[in-house]
């Protein structure tokens, strides 16, 4: 009878650590994840201020009557939003602004739910000359860019999809 103790003892602690150690992967392997969604969000950012970098030094550089076309890369999959009329992200102070920032999910309150986003991952560039209409593009990546038009006039800078 004392055998038969013994094995089921011993059956129970193997178990137990075998629970243990899948735990441990398991934690482990979401550490990993999580580590690279960071380096991945990250380097996003970066070429978001990047692309941003660059159309306010073009627009800083106009002269008027001038007009410059930009084409956008990255991040892929990201949008460019142009906040000119209605509510804005409070990154841009009252601003009109350009952000660059993931889509949000598609329902109830989108619009509410996009400046909530950009606010929280994203990145704005306010321009207070900024004119015309509010933007929402889909940054394609790869050979498929995202072109603008930044032209300036007596009346303020004006960004606008080329086709």
């Amino acid at each position: 009878m004392g055998l038969k103790n013994k094995k089921g003892f011993l059956l129970a602690n193997e178990t137990l650590k075998i629970i243990i150690a899948v735990i441990c992967i398991g934690f482990l392997a979401y550490f990993l994840a999580m580590l690279y969604v960071s380096k991945t969000e990250s380097q996003k950012k970066l070429d978001a201020e990047n692309s941003l970098d660059r159309m306010k030094d073009i627009m800083d550089g106009l002269d008027v009557g001038g007009s410059e076309i930009q084409g956008i890369g990255s991040p892929r999959g990201w949008h460019l939003f142009g906040f000119v009329s209605g509510d804005k992200p409070n990154s841009c102070v009252g601003e009109n602004c350009f952000c660059i920032c993931g889509k949000a999910v598609d329902i109830g309150d989108t619009f509410d739910r996009q400046i909530k986003k950009c606010d929280d991952s994203g990145v704005c560039l306010q321009e207070r000359d900024v004119r015309g209409y509010d933007l929402d593009l889909k940054i394609m990546g790869g050979n498929s860019l995202v072109f603008v038009e930044i032209s300036k006039t007596s009346r303020g800078i004006f960004v606008k999809e080329v086709k």
